[in-house]
């Protein structure tokens, strides 16, 4: 059961973020909102939740998930495919490591983003 969450809070410069569709420009008041109110669900689930300042370097780090991948026993920090993303991980490297004991990270020229893991559970070994 989780415990704890993470997330960042929405830079003034998110517009500036990576996208694949055209859906317009965000409008930043209601991304705070939308933030805000995911946070609130987050703290209704009774998790600790940790709120990351605005970081003007890196629209994107607001989508925390993308910069490591988190386990019981460990995190291991991800080399995203954008390069425009992977000063997120060094950003986020110690807000991570205050929780975590043990790290390892993902080297050249390995990539990945931790959005696309999902765990699906424990691996038998029967």
């Amino acid at each position: 059961m989780f415990k704890r969450a993470m997330c960042g809070f929405p830079a003034s410069n998110f517009a500036d973020g990576l996208t694949t569709v055209d859906l317009g420009v965000p409008d930043l008041d209601a991304v705070v909102k939308q933030h805000s109110t995911y946070c609130a669900g987050l703290r209704e689930c009774r998790l600790e939740l940790t709120v990351l300042e605005p970081d003007l370097r890196h629209p994107d780090s607001t989508f925390v998930e993308d910069t490591t991948i988190l386990t019981p026993e460990a995190a291991i920090f991800c080399r995203p495919g954008a390069a425009t993303l992977q000063g997120e991980v060094a950003a986020i490297r110690p807000a991570v490591e205050s929780f975590y004991a043990s790290t390892f990270a993902i080297e050249t020229p390995g990539t990945v983003d931790g959005g696309d893991i999902c765990e699906a559970g424990q691996v038998s070994s029967e």
